[in-house]
């Protein structure tokens, strides 16, 4: 038995993983981690953020200010029922806060995908596609809160994708600004 086998005695088997982990590549570092913690990273990255004091609170706002994010729009091309033609809507990476009611549930997301005529919301659950949704958010370009209707026409592992109906001229009108204005 060498000298580090007898300091380290039981713990031999946590210094063995320890020194396999620490020599994984760091992709190969993030699936073991995904797979421990069952995929749950939100979940753990929240965890990290309570233990943390308020100065690297802070610190990771500054820090989550610089990661630079797309300068061009992401274009998607729109096919209607109602057109025979299809149409190219810009639309815009985002992280804006939205309360939901798809039937008798209510629940609090993200849009993490904006356009004039759709929306991605994040969530971890599924719904039903064609399942009617109200939302209620607030973009940054507009003072009040903006009430939209929609159905789901898509409802997947990144959350739900929900296309607008009956949307007032003056909505579509703020998020398109928010989308020019955001670029």
């Amino acid at each position: 038995m060498s000298a580090l086998d007898s300091q380290i005695g039981p713990y031999k088997v946590t210094a063995r993983l320890f020194n396999f982990i620490n020599d994984l590549p760091q992709d190969k570092q993030y699936i073991l981690y995904k797979q421990l913690i069952k995929g749950n990273v939100v979940t753990e990255i929240f965890k990290l953020v309570i233990d943390m004091n308020e100065d690297e609170k802070l610190q990771l706002v500054e820090r989550l200010g610089e990661i630079p994010y797309e300068e061009e729009p992401i274009r998607t091309i729109n096919l209607d029922e109602n057109e025979s033609f299809m149409r190219e809507n810009n639309r815009k990476v985002c992280q804006i806060p939205v309360k939901c009611k798809v039937k008798d549930r209510s629940f609090k997301s993200y849009i993490i995908d904006i356009s004039t005529v759709a929306a991605l919301i994040e969530s971890p659950d599924r719904f039903a596609i064609g399942q009617p949704i109200s939302m209620a958010l607030r973009l940054p370009n507009h003072p009040h809160a903006i009430e939209l209707k929609g159905r789901i026409v898509r409802s997947g592992p990144r959350g739900i994708a929900v296309k607008y109906y009956d949307l007032k001229q003056i909505h579509e009108e703020i998020i398109r600004i928010y989308i020019k204005n955001s670029q």
